[in-house]
């Protein structure tokens, strides 16, 4: 077995996969077995000139082409490199990422034995535009790149987006609550065992987007260590991209609603609608709230009054936004979906009877009808748009009865203090409005507002 192999998927794109081979012809890696492995997804463009020109400067490259059908995409490449592959570490390179020339070496170092260590690493350059000023790039060799890459490191037009994430855990995004956002796949070295753990890339997720995160979820799922290398920075040279921009907006949300149908999780149910850049604070937040310090109380003749009328007798019944010990051990219900982990793993040893289910409600994959009744808090108010306009048309659909707590008097603290959404009974109104439902039912018990949600009838004029 070689020590590490190098993936790299191409099509077309000639000069790119000539300046990653020229890097990587010039590595300085004294005693590691190395092969590097080009998947061409069915290029046009003579690509197999440019591999013959470095057959003698790379001791091991392996050319393998794949006809170009419907079942073409990245992961599909990818995955025939680590079939076609033999290294205990694999490193998988975009066409068009050139390393400094200790690349290698300090990969191998950082690695070593282990089976499960995953390193992703800076990639400057990654959404530079080629119309930008290229001159700070114009001389770089396998020798100065590294310089060139910390000259760049902070640079606006030029910094990889993810730097103040990985300086904030010191690189160890073991500490990040989602470390797997953090998953792109332009440079990221693996220990093979974990690769294949993981089941490699999921070749559904075609198009542009997720493919990498997805993969990178795996890995975490599987217990892979994760770093970003401080000391190892990749560049990444600006070309004319395949696509346009809003094509690669809808193919990755696309991607990341797939990733969500396998999982099925709450971390995966709200990443379509989230910016990878700002997923793992949006996380934080909620494996740190505690809910019931942020809502108002509900009473004993408000809990007794949804029991008898809404919970006893039936078969699945829900409770969203409510953590409290004392409400929770008074109401009867069957499910409860929570979105603190931590809570989730306690409480579940203290309610066997109960199922708790780490979702939020906007995409919950229950067939419809699913639940005899949900019950939904206050919580509900601090969801922002658009999540919470489809949260409730979720809840609708996988529900019979609908049931909203509503306290007007109460404003949350987090509103005051941390400007979060705590939506108006206006805003409320307005947001049924728009997703064609309508409150009925409704009925005060002391403080609390008490409605049920159902299908607004449209009016014939």
């Amino acid at each position: 077995m070689l020590d590490v192999s190098i993936i790299i998927p191409v099509y077309n794109k000639m000069e790119q996969l000539e300046r990653s081979l020229h890097f990587i012809a010039n590595q300085i890696h004294t005693g590691i077995l190395l092969e590097v492995v080009v998947i061409d997804d069915g290029s046009t463009e003579p690509v197999q000139d440019i591999i013959a020109s470095y057959q003698d400067q790379i001791q091991n490259l392996k050319y393998i082409y794949l006809e170009r059908d419907k079942k073409s995409c990245r992961s599909r490449t990818r995955n025939v490199g680590i079939r076609e592959s033999s290294g205990k570490i694999l490193v998988f390179l975009d066409c068009g990422i050139v390393i400094p020339e200790f690349f290698i070496e300090r990969v191998v170092n950082q690695i070593g034995d282990s089976t499960n260590r995953v390193l992703y690493h800076y990639v400057m350059g990654a959404f530079t535009e080629p119309s930008q000023d290229l001159s700070v790039i114009e001389h770089i060799r396998p020798s100065n790149l590294a310089a060139v890459c910390e000259q760049l490191r902070y640079h606006p037009e030029w910094e990889d987006m993810r730097t103040s994430h990985f300086e904030l855990v010191d690189h160890d995004l073991n500490r990040m609550d989602v470390p797997w956002s953090m998953g792109w796949g332009g440079a990221v070295s693996a220990s093979r065992d974990i690769v294949l753990q993981a089941g490699g890339f999921d070749e559904t997720l075609k198009g542009w987007g997720a493919e990498d995160t997805d993969f990178a979820y795996q890995l975490h799922m599987h217990g892979a260590e994760m770093y970003a290398t401080e000391d190892i920075c990749t560049l990444h040279l600006p070309h004319p991209s395949d696509d346009k921009i809003d094509q690669k907006i809808k193919s990755s949300y696309l991607n990341r609603k797939k990733m969500h149908m396998k999982h099925r999780t709450f971390d995966t149910e709200i990443y379509p609608y989230s910016a990878d850049m700002h997923f793992d604070l949006i996380m934080a937040k909620f494996n740190r709230l505690v809910t019931h310090y942020y809502l108002p109380g509900y009473s004993e003749e408000l809990i007794e009054l949804l029991n008898e009328e809404y919970v006893q007798g039936t078969e699945r019944s829900a409770i969203i936004g409510a953590d409290s010990r004392a409400v929770l051990s008074a109401l009867e219900v069957s499910h409860v979906f929570l979105q603190n982990k931590g809570l989730i793993q306690r409480y579940e040893n203290i309610w066997t009877e109960k199922e708790f289910v780490y979702l939020l409600g906007v995409d919950t994959l229950y067939p419809s009808k699913h639940f005899d009744v949900i019950i939904v808090t206050d919580y509900f108010r601090m969801i922002s748009e658009p999540l919470v306009g489809i949260m409730l048309k979720e809840l609708f659909r996988i529900s019979k009865k609908a049931v909203f707590l509503y306290n007007d008097s109460y404003v949350s603290y987090l509103v005051t203090t941390a400007g979060w959404t705590w939506h108006s009974r206006q805003e409320l109104r307005q947001l049924l409005e728009r997703n064609q439902l309508k409150a009925h039912t409704e009925r005060q018990v002391g403080d609390c507002k008490l409605f049920e949600v159902g299908k607004a009838v449209p009016v014939v004029v």
